[in-house]
């Protein structure tokens, strides 16, 4: 055999041995590689229906509204120990209603509810927000099933 019909040969067999799926296959475009990690800068996902009490959403807000007082005075506090404690109240409230819960289950609007009555009673909310707040329990409440969890 010469070396023509040798050429010849492997151009039959190349020819054969190209099945239309492998043409497909090679016709394909390459996966685009994966994106360089980075961490994920979303929150992590809480659970949708987490049981709470009115209890736990009343200390988990106190608590914020505590933390933010004390650091607002720690960092304001004069030369002669005296401060405006208007300002602290200020960020304390500001930190209580950023604590309070979301308005998407019914243990959330209950528990809203609860740090909004809270709230009015220690002057964290002020008397003009609380019409606003409890509409916005109320519309909520409106939105979901009518059957509440057991």
């Amino acid at each position: 055999m010469s070396e023509s019909d040798e050429e010849v040969e492997r151009l039959l067999k190349s020819i054969r041995d190209t099945s239309p799926n492998k043409l497909v296959r090679d016709a394909r475009p390459e996966p685009l590689p994966a994106p360089p990690s980075q961490p994920d800068p979303r929150p992590e996902p809480q659970p949708q229906y987490r049981m709470t009490t009115p209890a736990d959403a009343i200390a988990r807000c106190r608590d914020a509204w505590k933390q933010a007082y004390d650091a607002y005075t720690e960092k304001n506090v004069r030369k002669d120990g005296s401060m405006l404690e208007t300002y602290a109240e200020k960020a304390a409230a500001a930190a209580f209603r950023a604590a309070m819960p979301e308005l998407a289950t019914w243990c959330g609007i209950r528990d809203f509810i609860a740090c909004v009555a809270y709230g009015i009673l220690i002057d964290a909310i002020p008397s003009e927000r609380t019409g606003q707040l409890l509409y916005a329990a109320q519309t909520a409440l409106a939105l979901l099933p009518r059957i509440p969890p057991l």
